[in-house]
């Protein structure tokens, strides 16, 4: 065979094994996937299964919550407050049991026992565009984005998550007079007094006859 011809068989051989060492390491060495560059959706699947559920057991009890606004605010909003410095809006994780006394279209009035007698409190049922569960663990920030865009995109999904499993269930099992304990986000301004139906975002529910 003539020398020229196996001398570039030698040559493609040993470029193409190369190649393919180089491909093969390069997916060894590789970085996993972080969560940064997960999409919107999948970055929010996981934030919610991994993060946010279990942050819910730090939910503050709402009798309490709402007796400490009144008493001591700026403790309240230092103690539980999460905020992303956007604007006043700071967000509450907080938690209740209580009858159901009234369900609308687009909210369920609950009655909480506490001990001065009840609270009022009203479970949004409504459509959502705001951005409480993305901000109310505080463990989300803008800067773990590339751009605002899917900052932005994270905090639909996520409500889409709670539309889907909890509101929209809510919405199918309310019945006046059943009792229901809930877990939920409640967005209040620094300068904002608290209302007497405090309506809470639900992220959580269980309902009982």
């Amino acid at each position: 065979m003539d020398k020229k011809l196996i001398k570039y068989i030698v040559l493609i051989a040993v470029t193409g094994l190369l190649v393919y060492n180089s491909v093969y390491f390069k997916k060894l060495d590789g970085k996993a996937v972080t969560e940064s560059e997960l999409s919107p959706n999948a970055f929010a699947q996981k934030f919610w299964t991994e993060k946010f559920a279990p942050y819910m057991d730090s939910a503050v009890e709402i009798s309490s919550f709402l007796k400490m606004m009144k008493e001591e605010p700026e403790e309240v909003f230092k103690r539980y407050s999460k905020t992303q410095g956007i604007g006043n809006a700071s967000f509450f994780l907080v938690k209740g049991e209580g009858v159901i006394k009234i369900v609308n279209e687009d909210e369920v009035l609950v009655a909480v026992r506490s001990g001065t007698g009840e609270i009022k409190v009203k479970l949004n049922t409504g459509i959502y565009f705001g951005n409480a569960v993305r901000d109310v663990t505080g463990k989300i920030s803008m800067g773990d984005f590339s751009n605002t865009m899917d900052f932005n995109s994270v905090s639909t999904e996520l409500n889409k998550i709670v539309r889907m499993q909890v509101v929209m269930p809510l919405k199918t099992k309310a019945i006046k007079g059943s009792m229901i304990q809930f877990i939920g986000c409640v967005e209040i301004g620094q300068e904002q007094m608290v209302s007497e139906y405090t309506n809470i975002l639900p992220v959580k529910i269980n309902i009982s006859q």
